[in-house]
């Protein structure tokens, strides 16, 4: 066999483009539209064919809808949700909300949430297909990148996502994994961007194609940070060693500067979120996370620790074998791999990245996590099972690839693991989810680490907003979750208490001209107001990091744009 018959052929017609996208929207919903028929209605005690309530349901639930209430009135980037907790919360400027972006728009167009449940699965997931199917057409033929996609859409980890875990911001994880990985490869192929000037035809091509890559590393990771940071990271640390290595051997200095470049480019992107977060984490319970879920407590298989309920929680159990599962996945992927002669560049990134990711989910990697920074913004060790998802469905294409006749033992292996994945999903995803309780609202559940810190965990029951001692009227002008106008008439001096707490950003006026603010027993915002008539006004302002992350989003995306149009153009 030669390396021809894995190179992608010929530019496919329009029939055959049909034909797999047709393929993958099968795919796609056979995976997920049977999530919204299985639960069971608890009212009247059977089935009910609705979707299961999943771990983090009611938070999305509620979140998504204080995200659509904010677009409704204006606010571009909504940051305050006034419903949390009661009192509000600064739940975006901390929770990633670009998911909430793209909830909005399917219920812009459903007008119900079920319905815009249903949307964004499925969109979700037919994303991550289209993403890994031309990923793996780089280097795999048409019928190896169709199984590679298969394989990758029923991943048991990529379905708990949805059927158990409802974990809507990492599920979209597996979009932005397979497009980094296609711009960075190519990038680090030796498509650099060359001095002005190119001297014939065929460099200046390859100078816009070095842009476009640049372009689309940035325009990746970016999203990657608006929708999930923990798997962000994750994502860098594993496929970053394996992918820095071989090329600091390779002395590919110029290729690694442009990714590295790209990388920054694409977190400035995504600043308006990601920089502020950062830097404001201090002002929220941010630790809490870390407190309640310890990363180091969350390794397969360790039941040493006693944060987790690694023997009688089902879930725990079907993470240690899903992790099971992907590990022999791998081994075998390689293994048939390694068979062959022919080593290309592409397999042995796969196999070190299976490898790497199934290693540092154990606990005897636990010396060497403790040295690597920030290593718990994962949360959990075992989301590394995303990475493990992707080279477990590459290394399946590998597989049929290599086979040299329909026969061949290495294809059969392929199709072998196809159908153990799907198995396995139906198995231990699917099937314990088939009458689990159905999704019903539960207004009261809130994300804690989101909450400003110090704020009481009690919730006293008052009015929007009232006064102190009675001592005149209020009456609402205008009250958007962000921004609220009163005019107030006073006999005597008296005091406006908010049902809202306070948080860097609101900031009081009185007639034009600022007020101090005060806090409450309950960490809710208390203004002063004199004797007479006044028109008060509370705003959620941004704070010097927040104009700053607005402004370099604004500017990153003009320029991003400006080389997609200017580039595109000449290529």
């Amino acid at each position: 066999m030669t390396s021809s018959s894995v190179i992608r052929p010929k530019q496919s017609n329009w029939k055959s483009k049909l034909a797999i996208a047709l393929v993958l929207v099968a795919l796609t919903s056979v995976a997920v539209l049977p999530f919204f028929v299985i639960g069971e209605d608890q009212k009247i005690g059977c089935c009910g064919g609705a979707m299961p309530v999943t771990h983090d349901s009611w938070m999305h639930y509620n979140q998504m809808n204080a995200f659509w209430r904010s677009l409704v009135w204006g606010i571009v980037y909504p940051r305050w949700d006034e419903h949390t907790h009661g009192y509000g919360a600064p739940t975006t400027s901390f929770y990633p909300p670009g998911v909430y972006y793209l909830t909005s728009a399917v219920y812009f167009v459903t007008r119900d949430w079920l319905s815009t449940w249903v949307g964004f699965y499925w969109l979700t997931m037919l994303a991550s297909a289209a993403a890994i199917w031309i990923y793996a057409r780089q280097s795999l033929s048409r019928g190896a990148s169709l199984l590679a996609a298969a394989v990758y859409v029923f991943a048991p980890y990529h379905l708990l996502n949805q059927y158990q875990r409802g974990a809507i911001s990492e599920f979209t994880s597996f979009i932005w994994i397979p497009l980094c990985l296609l711009f960075a490869e190519r990038l680090l192929a030796g498509r650099e961007v060359h001095r002005r000037g190119a001297e014939n035809a065929e460099e200046a091509q390859r100078n816009n194609s070095s842009w476009m890559s640049f372009a689309g590393l940035a325009a990746s990771f970016g999203p990657f940070l608006w929708t999930h940071p923990p798997t962000a990271y994750q994502f860098l640390l594993v496929f970053g060693v394996c992918l820095l290595i071989p090329a600091i051997k390779a002395r590919k200095w110029r290729e690694l500067g442009l990714i590295a470049v790209a990388l920054v480019f694409g977190s400035l992107l995504a600043a308006a979120y990601f920089y502020p977060a950062i830097f404001e984490q201090g002002l929220v319970n941010s630790d809490d996370v870390e407190r309640v879920w310890p990363y180091h407590a969350s390794y397969v298989f360790d039941y040493a620790q006693t944060v987790y309920d690694r023997i009688n929680n089902p879930f725990f159990v079907r993470l240690d074998r899903i992790w099971a599962f992907n590990l022999t996945a791998v081994v075998v992927g390689s293994t048939v791999a390694l068979s062959f002669k022919e080593r290309r560049t592409r397999v042995w990134l796969w196999i070190a990245v299976g490898l790497l990711a199934s290693f540092l989910m154990t606990k005897f990697s636990a010396p060497f996590g403790r040295w690597i920074p920030k290593i718990e913004i994962g949360v959990y060790s075992w989301r590394m099972l995303t990475l493990t998802s992707l080279a477990m469905a590459m290394l399946t294409g590998v597989s049929w690839d290599f086979g040299l006749r329909s026969l061949d033992w290495r294809r059969w292996v392929s199709v072998i693991v196809l159908i153990s994945t799907m198995a396995m999903s139906g198995y231990y995803v699917a099937w314990p989810m088939w009458r689990a309780q159905s999704f019903e609202p539960n207004y009261e559940h809130y994300n804690y680490a989101t909450l400003p810190r110090g704020a009481s965990r009690d919730n006293p029951p008052m009015e929007s907003v009232q006064l102190a001692a009675g001592k005149g009227s209020i009456i609402q002008e205008w009250w958007t979750p962000e921004f609220r106008q009163l005019r107030v008439s006073l006999n005597e001096a008296d005091q406006l208490q908010f049902r809202t707490r306070n948080f860097a950003g609101w900031t009081a006026t009185i007639d034009g001209q600022l007020a101090p603010i005060r806090e409450g027993a309950v960490k809710n915002i208390l203004v002063d107001v004199p004797a007479g008539e006044h028109r008060i006004i509370l705003e959620y302002r941004s704070t010097p990091i927040r104009r700053f992350g607005n402004w370099a989003t604004i500017l990153s995306m003009a320029l991003l744009l400006s080389i997609i149009i200017f580039k595109g153009r000449n290529s």
